[in-house]
């Protein structure tokens, strides 16, 4: 993961972010670190940037201009997924995907969220769909 998001940063603006907690997280979130530093060496002509992903989350709010490639674990990138979408307008609007740049595997697209058409409103109140009731 971490060297295809070197490689798309090198074909961008030479610039990727990484998503971390290695201040909190001393094992897992240390040892990603180390990995994505490690990959970064054969990069030497992208910037790599390691932000704590609560930082990163301010970042995209107050300066979103200032990132372009960003990588991180699962969580982290679902979290700064649904914040980018948000920032845009809706959860639903942003498309995500799983890919597999070998291509050995099929890659899949998708909306983050979906549309929920079934959460729509109906006048001014929401149904919810597994209680029955309006809230």
């Amino acid at each position: 993961m971490a060297r295809y998001a070197f490689e798309q940063a090198r074909r961008r603006r030479r610039k990727l972010a990484s998503a971390t907690k290695s201040n909190a997280l001393q094992y897992s979130a240390v040892l990603w670190d180390e990995v994505v530093a490690e990959v970064g060496t054969q990069f030497p002509d992208v910037e790599l940037t390691k932000y704590h992903v609560d930082a990163l989350a301010a970042r995209f709010v107050t300066a979103p201009d200032s990132l372009d490639v960003v990588v991180g674990s699962n969580l982290f990138g679902d979290i700064l997924t649904d914040l980018g979408g948000a920032l845009q307008g809706s959860l639903g609007l942003p498309a995500g995907a799983n890919l597999n740049p070998e291509r050995r595997f099929p890659s899949m697209f998708e909306p983050i969220h979906g549309s929920a058409p079934d959460l729509a409103v109906k006048g001014s109140r929401i149904r919810w769909p597994l209680s029955g009731q309006a809230r």
